[in-house]
């Protein structure tokens, strides 16, 4: 039930042992006094010799009862406890099969210890057998669950009842999208918190963490993940607490924290190792293939995959052996490899369809498409990325939407459809605009995480130091000024680190603040902060009444550079023109790049004659950018467009507009030119 960049490897996500094995008259055991008499009546013994035969049939009687009371009273109540041991032991992973047929007779084993008529341990098997060991497609899966939730309802089992839910959110989950599982996952966990079973709550927690981190909620789902850990650490479950490893690490991979990331995978797969898992392995394996991929390095990459698929097989998982064909796809699309993934996909797909796994369909398809439009098949591709949009759209993951939408645009390049081109370029820009908030946003989650966190310690030290102040007062008066002072000093302390993280947030704000203004390639003014700038520089002239033009700058056959040397080089032109044009103008100019190859100055208080002048001296920069070091031969122009502001009439975008059609005219009289359109010619 994995989806592709999540992972596998964690037998059991619901632990319900704790509840039954403390509850011995309401989960059916028979009670003491059961044990002492079950249907035993009491037969007078006559005082007559006479009566000799009859006394010894009573006597026989009476024995033959009394036997018969203790097996019916101890038997239940042995196989009571064997059935419990037994739960416990397969729930906290000391029974831990590593293949799903060694599973499926664990689980069968344990049907056969479920006592005659014991409504609650027959409850405790199917809500186990729903999570781990059932073979049935996602709606026969829910449909189970739901019986099981209206069932521990009814009886007021509580347990059980969070475990269904459990249950059904992860059939939830590969029927439809991760996020419909999600109202399940919450539901289970409030039901556990109301009834104080902090286990249940720590496991509902890593239900809900992985399907956020699929969601790209990355940052809440670390914190779901750190707060179930702090759970199973403290409680003494090491085998919880090693399987939460690998979800931290996937949570943190995804963070784009690759060191951290690849330090939790190091330790679930020596865990693995050590134990001989080999569902840990191939989890660890399986995420740090992903993990080298996302670095760059896709031969460590295809090496992680290829052990993990082993392993896959080894284990008899069909789900994760096609995630990890789906992941081998990737790596061959992104090595060029098009034949190859195709393949892959080919020997995904079967696995998906056995275990009804319908999450991943949307990076199948993706997957494909890039395999098709590296192929040249791009009408082909443009309908696969068309069928994965909509599913992507409905699962609101931005990251492959973006990733989508850039390899889309390409193929729309390649069949001379510029027109669709440009706007999943546009809708590109807006989609990497919502996830650099996403993930301004996660920073902060993730930061006021570790400051609660941190005031909760300090507090719960605070509220250990009170009392131990208050019994120092009851045996010695002489000690109360003592820890008054090292309360007093505590605070200090807090207040010391409080001004202190509040100094670090601010710092921190105003460096997003300057990455969101600033162009991370050139390192100037990116689109939105050179228009505030234009803006503001337009409002205060027309005020002022003073004059201001605005220049359009764009290399000319910049394409042709990409696709001749590569984009590398064509992103280093870029960084040298922008370098070249600011030392070019003057103090108070402003130059912004408006995206791709294009740039904007802004000139305050300068005439149309001093900004051609500008332009020009702009043009003959660019003109002789000494570029042989970065490809020889290389030589880059620029066309530019300049446009005089019009208080009376000009807004921003007319202004910028007449600058553009300027900088066209300049294309098409030949390129590498200054051009300037009057204002009646731009209407």
């Amino acid at each position: 039930m994995a989806s592709l960049g999540l992972g596998w490897g964690v037998w059991i996500k619901g632990n319900a042992a704790t509840q039954v094995a403390t509850s011995s008259a309401v989960n059916g055991r028979p009670t003491s006094r059961a044990r002492q008499g079950n249907g035993v009546q009491r037969i007078p013994i006559l005082p007559t010799t006479t009566h000799h035969a009859k006394l010894a049939l009573q006597l026989v009687l009476v024995l033959f009862c009394l036997f018969v009371g203790r097996a019916f009273a101890t038997v239940p109540a042995d196989q009571g406890a064997a059935f419990d041991q037994y739960a416990d032991r397969l729930e906290r992973g000391q029974i831990a099969p590593d293949t799903q047929a060694g599973l499926l007779k664990a689980l069968e084993h344990m049907k056969g210890l479920v006592p005659a008529g014991d409504a609650r341990r027959e409850l405790r098997y199917r809500y186990m057998y729903c999570i781990l060991g059932m073979d049935a497609s996602p709606e026969q899966g829910i449909a189970y669950a739901e019986k099981g939730i209206a069932d521990a309802s009814q009886l007021g089992y509580v347990e059980g009842e969070i475990n269904f839910h459990f249950c059904r959110g992860a059939n939830q989950e590969v029927l439809t999208t991760p996020r419909d599982a999600l109202p399940d996952y919450d539901a289970g966990i409030a039901l556990a918190r109301r009834h104080e079973d902090q286990r249940l709550v720590a496991d509902g927690l890593t239900w809900r963490g992985s399907v956020q981190s699929l969601l790209g909620e990355h940052a809440q789902a670390l914190v779901d993940f750190l707060e179930a850990q702090k759970f199973y650490e403290t409680s003494g479950e090491p085998v919880e607490s090693e399987d939460n490893l690998f979800n931290i690490a996937v949570a943190y991979r995804r963070l784009g924290e690759a060191a951290q990331a690849r330090d939790y995978l190091q330790k679930v797969l020596a865990h693995g190792e050590q134990k001989s898992d080999r569902g840990q392995q191939l989890g660890a394996h399986m995420q740090l293939g992903f993990l080298e991929s996302e670095a760059g390095d896709q031969e460590a990459a295809e090496r992680h995959l290829r052990k993990a698929l082993a392993l896959a097989h080894a284990v008899d998982s069909r789900s994760g052996g096609a995630n990890i064909h789906l992941g081998l796809a990737q790596v061959d699309n992104l090595q060029g490899q098009y034949h190859q993934a195709l393949e892959e996909l080919a020997r995904a797909k079967p696995g998906f369809a056995r275990t009804g796994d319908r999450s991943n369909r949307d990076m199948v398809l993706l997957q494909a498409a890039k395999a098709h439009a590296g192929l040249g098949q791009h009408k082909l591709a443009i309908d696969e990325y068309g069928q994965a949009e909509k599913l992507l759209q409905k699962s609101g993951n931005l990251r492959y939407l973006a990733e989508l939408l850039d390899a889309r645009s390409r193929s729309y390049q390649a069949l001379g459809q510029l027109g669709l081109e440009v706007a999943d370029l546009r809708r590109l820009a807006k989609v990497r605009d919502a996830l650099d908030r996403k993930a301004h946003s996660d920073n902060a989650t993730l930061m006021n995480y570790q400051f609660q966190t941190a005031r909760r310690d300090q507090e719960n030290r605070q509220l250990a130091a009170d009392r131990a102040l208050k019994e120092q007062q009851l045996r010695s008066l002489e000690r109360v000024r003592h820890w008054q002072r090292l309360a007093l000093v505590l605070g200090g302390v807090l207040i010391l680190l409080l001004l202190w993280l509040a100094l670090r947030q601010f710092r921190r704000s105003r460096k997003l603040h300057r990455m969101a203004m600033t162009d991370p390639l050139t390192g100037i003014a990116n689109r939105r902060h050179i228009e505030q700038l234009a803006e503001r520089a337009l409002n205060h002239a027309g005020a002022n009444g003073e004059p201001l033009c605005v220049l359009v700058l764009d290399v000319d056959h910049f394409k042709a550079v990409n696709d001749a040397f590569g984009h590398a080089v064509g992103d280093q032109v870029l960084v040298r023109i922008a370098h070249a044009c600011k030392q070019a103008l003057r103090r108070f100019d402003m130059m912004g790049r408006l995206g791709g190859e294009e740039f904007l100055i802004v000139l305050p208080d300068t005439t149309l004659d001093v900004a051609l002048q500008i332009a020009e001296r702009l043009r003959c920069k660019i003109e002789a950018l000494p570029l042989a070091n970065l490809a020889p031969g290389l030589q880059i122009t620029a066309s530019v467009g300049a446009a005089q502001a019009d208080h009376e009439t000009d807004d921003l975008a007319e202004l910028v507009r007449r600058a553009d059609n300027a900088m066209y005219r300049a294309k098409d009289a030949g390129r590498n030119r200054v051009e300037v359109v009057a204002r009646v010619q731009a209407v």
